[in-house]
């Protein structure tokens, strides 16, 4: 959340304490994330990521992938995880007045600048730690998180909202996207299925770089159990218009297995959508234009019209790096 929701600090940092046992000398809010409010936390010399989700089905899902973040990181992945400190109780997250908490170690590294043109030598790790962990799905049979159904739940939550003054010049350029999603899923599921586990969204302020290049993959709240493209996919995502740079250099280092320009279609389109509606219900819910609205209606159109206004280019160069292998 790029805005603190309304908390009790006081009362925040009494609750940390009591579940976890640390003394708590600071907490300051970090203006991440989009479902989920993120603060450093500072015990001593220690830091400490504290995630505390309002509640909700969001919450509901990250809280139950915890399990496979703490045995992502007891496997020994190539990249760091966050993986969740257990409370006093054993517990990975706890309640407290405020919503759900989870606390994770601060892990070291920064975002490097300029997504997506990032060294070769960054792209290549990230080529080999999707490789590593989607290779790593028979290990963590017990604590994958659901498989991927080429649900397309996003035109209902949708529709209701595109008799706003905001949403109704885009009514039918909307609709029209709705309609080849819809085309695409009917296309994906009658595709031979090849499932792994995905993070779903590895890219960006998810990924952190320390100065040996290794990596901090950080925030599973979406991570299920998806053909590969799902994960590979993502590394298109920019703003438009997006270079097939990143996803020619990751796949140098990746195995070499069919992959499905519709799947890329499907993936792409279905989360231009899903960022698009995301936003477009925070502003239809926002009372004031503060930091969320603002962003959601800048994201509107930079992560949902501006993308899809501009798939075909966008599968035009997975058309050509697929051609390539």
């Amino acid at each position: 959340m790029l805005q603190e929701p309304p908390v009790d600090r006081a009362a925040l940092r009494y609750a940390v304490q009591e579940l976890y046992g640390v003394a708590v000398d600071g907490l300051r809010f970090i203006p991440v994330g989009w479902t989920s409010a993120g603060y450093e936390l500072r015990s001593g010399s220690d830091s400490y990521f504290l995630k505390l989700w309002p509640g909700g089905r969001d919450a509901a899902d990250a809280v139950a992938r915890l399990p496979l973040v703490r045995q992502l990181h007891e496997h020994g992945l190539r990249a760091r995880v966050p993986y969740p400190v257990a409370t006093r109780q054993g517990g990975l997250s706890a309640s407290v007045p405020a919503g759900i908490v989870a606390l994770f170690p601060f892990l070291p590294g920064t975002t490097p600048p300029g997504w997506p043109h990032w060294p070769d030598s960054v792209l290549d790790e990230l080529g080999r730690t999707l490789a590593e962990l989607h290779a790593a799905t028979p290990a963590l049979a017990s604590v994958l998180p659901p498989r991927e159904r080429f649900v397309v739940t996003v035109g209902d939550e949708l529709r209701p909202y595109l008799s706003d003054r905001l949403l109704r010049p885009w009514r039918a350029d909307i609709m029209d996207q709705l309609e080849r999603l819809q085309q695409l899923q009917r296309s994906v599921r009658r595709l031979p299925e090849r499932f792994v586990l995905c993070h779903t969204d590895l890219l960006g302020d998810n990924v952190l770089v320390d100065e040996q290049v290794r990596l901090s993959a950080v925030d599973w709240d979406g991570a299920t159990v998806a053909p590969p493209e799902r994960d590979l996919a993502v590394l298109l995502l920019g703003e438009q218009p997006v270079g097939g740079n990143i996803l020619n250099r990751v796949l140098e280092v990746y195995p070499e297995v069919p992959l499905r320009l519709d799947l890329f279609a499907f993936f792409l389109l279905r989360r231009y959508v899903e960022d698009y509606t995301a936003r477009a219900i925070r502003l239809h819910q926002q009372d004031t234009l503060g930091p969320d609205a603002q962003e959601a209606l800048e994201g509107m159109r930079l992560w949902g019209s501006d993308q899809w206004a501009r798939l075909d280019d966008t599968l035009d160069l997975v058309r050509d790096t697929l051609s390539r292998r």
